[in-house]
Formats: structure tokens, C-alpha cells, sequence
């Protein structure tokens, strides 16, 4: 997402990342992987159980998953979403769904 960053932004799109790590770790990993975007720490788990994300392990890793919406409606997700292809696959569904 960090690398397609540019090119959604230019189609509207507004990325937030979430995940179950602390808002410490969360700034972190931002800065190390120098992230244009911000990052959501659900230290409790709400937003992973409201979405119903598979968690995983004993800290409840959640997996990786995308979901675009327009005008507050879901329009697209990817529920095994891959890091590498992750920018290119919701660009793609922003074109399909042009």
C-alpha cells in the first residue's frame, strides 16, 4: 500500500492500517517503513472482531485483509490479501468498479 500510496491517493482512496499492536509498535513500524498513511492500533481487538478478522496465535495476529468502501458502503475486500500485490489489487477493483 505504502508503494501504490501516490497513485490511490490521486483516486480519493484513504488508507488506515490496523492492526493488534500497541500504538508504541504502531508508530515504529510506521517509521521504519516509512509510511505515508496512518495506522490504527486495536491493541482490544475491536475493530478486528467488528470486521470479523481471523485472528491467529496467542496474541490474536490478525490477518491480512483489505476492504474499500465508497460513500460508507463496502464495495470491495480481499481477505487474503497479499503485501506485494496489495496497491496494484485495489487499484484494480477501483477500475472494475469504474
Amino acid at each position: 500500500m505504502r508503494d501504490a500510496n501516490e497513485k490511490l491517493t490521486e483516486k480519493g482512496v484513504k488508507i488506515f492500517g490496523v492492526s493488534r499492536d500497541s500504538v508504541a509498535d504502531q508508530n515504529a513500524f510506521a517509521k521504519d517503513q516509512k509510511l505515508p498513511f496512518t495506522l490504527i492500533a486495536d491493541v482490544d481487538g475491536v475493530v478486528v472482531k467488528a470486521f470479523g478478522v481471523p485472528t491467529m496465535g496467542n496474541r490474536g495476529f490478525a490477518s491480512r485483509q483489505a476492504y474499500l468502501f465508497k460513500d460508507g458502503k463496502l464495495v470491495w475486500r480481499d481477505l487474503k490479501a497479499s503485501t506485494a500485490e496489495q496497491g496494484a489489487d485495489v487499484l484494480k477493483a477501483i477500475a472494475e468498479a469504474e
